[in-house]
């Protein structure tokens, strides 16, 4: 009797530590989830590589607006495809870019990758791209909206580690309300944190032709 009172008493406590290790790793994503969806508005010096994740076309124009201000040199946006409602071939008619900006898609200084449909697949043909890039630096910007921001950077952060990901909100007049806090986007983020830890094999979608061709 006493030794069954003494497993059932080890198995209590087992589960307790499982629950509160489990409440720990929640407790620290809900506050890099919040750090990330709290994203002030940045005014200083930014990395000379933009990115953006498609979605909201504002996350475009902001990019835009960095790369003519010269706060940025040049602007990777991924995900141009249909299913954000964007056309590659259609793409300076659609934002309707001066003739300054059509040149920077001949030059490289807009590059428009076509293939991420998701957020993860849009870190994933962001990396391949960086990659390819001799003159990478240690850090680039990261352009989207403030609700997309935090599983967006943390797919990037993890993807593109140790390379930094510095956060540019496209809707910065949008403040996080900690009342309004969403938990399908709490857990879009958490699942988002843990796909982007394994090795790309296990990550869900299709891998970026610009991973597979090694082309720019």
């Amino acid at each position: 009797m006493r030794s069954l009172f003494a497993g059932l008493v080890r198995t209590i406590v087992r589960i307790l530590a499982l629950i509160g290790a489990v409440a720990v790793v929640l407790g620290a994503l809900l506050l890099d989830f919040v750090n990330r969806a709290t994203t002030p508005e940045r005014t200083g010096d930014l990395p000379g590589t933009a990115v953006v994740f498609t979605g909201d076309f504002d996350r475009i124009r902001a990019g835009l607006d960095l790369l003519s201000e010269g706060r940025v040199d040049r602007l990777f946006i991924t995900g141009v495809n249909g299913d954000a409602g964007l056309d590659p071939e259609r793409f300076a008619t659609q934002f309707s870019l001066p003739p300054e900006q059509v040149q920077w898609l001949d030059t490289g200084r807009i590059v428009l990758a076509p293939d991420a449909h998701t957020t993860i697949e849009n870190a994933w043909e962001t990396g391949c791209w960086l990659d390819r890039q001799p003159d990478a630096g240690r850090a680039v910007a990261l352009i989207t909206s403030r609700s997309h921001m935090a599983r967006a950077s943390v797919a990037l952060r993890n993807e593109l580690w140790p390379v930094g990901v510095v956060r540019v909100v496209s809707d910065p007049g949008e403040a996080f309300d900690i009342r309004q806090l969403s938990l399908l986007d709490f857990a879009e983020y958490a699942a988002t944190w843990a796909i982007t830890l394994l090795p790309h094999g296990f990550w869900p979608g299709v891998e970026p032709a610009i991973c597979l061709t090694g082309g720019d």
